[in-house]
């Protein structure tokens, strides 16, 4: 039998098939009645080394189906998809505005300096002031721009969570957003950076498929879907994430000609969930919350624009989180349509997507 690189792939020789073929040897060299019992000397000494042997096999595997987009990962994978001429996203931050207020008009000047720090209520994700700016005499409030400090998909809160002044301002008395913050993202998965090198070589210009590609591939682009009329003979986009020029560029490059291409940001609806749980013997309750709230965030970050919320992947995130024993109940909600067993979904419309609200988890 053929092991190694041969014409039907990859031929891994295990450790018995290495044993079988030193015995084979042993015979050629020592003679058919040579002792190759497992407590012989020869079989002894081959024991030691030939592990050796089979690990470097197992490497040489990995080594080969590296260089295949369906197998590499990480690193590897980053190397395939470069000749493709494709990068992995990285992760981004999440921006916003938010609202310094006092309760009565402002006697003088107020100074609100760059790179102030605000928080969600319980100080879990913490944004900074990318601007400095005045809340003038006479006004009660001003609008700054934030940023997440951190980069990644948390960083989307929704509306009227950003509560606390981590750096408090003398003459400042809250703050508050009155929008959701938007455009955090993960760095890119494998899957979804196979994912995309895969549509690219698959399609060329002028596709539904061409075109969905060409945006997702623009710089800060968390999310798209890309839907055409074929009576009217039109083509739209809702995009999250990215600057609207390169969008725009992307569009342009890959739509058919005298095909009209439009495209919006998406509306978004916020999901309601909450958990109770058991955590098994190993884990401490408080990390066990803490891995669910994470798994939680993970699912909602992978949803496209249109995607349902589908109770069973929710649970499937929930359970497979690390040190859950059991989930004891587990219900997601967007204030009209309540979701808490198998079969059941929150319809989400094509031009919306689905973010996570609150969390309540209890873990005993």
């Amino acid at each position: 039998m053929s092991y190694g690189v041969t014409e039907n792939g990859f031929v891994l020789k295990n450790y018995d098939a290495i044993i079988e073929a030193v015995k084979e040897r042993a015979k050629l060299y020592f003679g058919d009645d040579v002792d190759l019992t497992d407590t012989s000397p020869i079989m002894e000494f081959a024991n030691s080394i030939l592990i050796e042997a089979a690990i470097l096999w197992n490497v040489a595997e990995d080594v080969y189906y590296s260089a295949f987009i369906d197998f590499a990962t990480g690193s590897d994978l980053d190397k395939v998809v470069a000749l493709l001429g494709l990068t992995r996203k990285q992760a981004t931050k999440a921006t916003g505005i938010v609202t310094f207020s006092r309760s009565t008009p402002a006697t003088n000047d107020i100074w609100i300096p760059l790179g102030t720090r605000v928080a969600t209520a319980d100080g879990s994700i913490v944004f900074v002031t990318t601007e400095g700016k005045y809340l003038e005499s006479g006004n009660t409030s001003v609008d700054v721009a934030i940023e997440a400090q951190e980069a990644g998909s948390a960083g989307n809160v929704a509306a009227n969570t950003i509560t606390k002044i981590v750096d408090p301002i003398s003459g400042i008395e809250s703050v508050n957003n009155a929008n959701a913050t938007s455009g955090g993202s993960n760095t890119e998965s494998d899957e979804a950076l196979r994912y995309r090198a895969k549509r690219g070589t698959r399609f060329g210009k002028g596709t539904v498929s061409a075109i969905e590609s060409a945006i997702a591939a623009v710089d800060r682009v968390t999310a798209v879907l890309v839907t055409e009329d074929t009576v009217n003979h039109t083509v739209s986009a809702t995009v999250e994430g990215g600057n609207d020029l390169d969008i725009d560029s992307a569009i342009e490059e890959a739509r058919p000609a005298g095909i009209q291409v439009t495209w919006q940001r998406p509306s978004y609806v916020y999901i309601d969930v909450t958990v109770e749980a058991t955590a098994d013997d190993y884990h401490s309750t408080s990390v066990v919350n803490s891995n669910i709230e994470s798994a939680i965030d993970a699912y909602f970050s992978q949803l496209n624009i249109g995607d349902d919320v589908v109770y069973s992947d929710l649970l499937k995130a929930v359970i497979n989180a690390e040190g859950v024993n059991d989930v004891n109940s587990l219900s997601a909600t967007d204030g009209t349509t309540t979701i808490s067993s198998l079969g059941e979904s929150i319809a989400i419309q094509s031009s919306t997507k689905a973010k996570v609200g609150t969390k309540s988890v209890t873990v005993s």
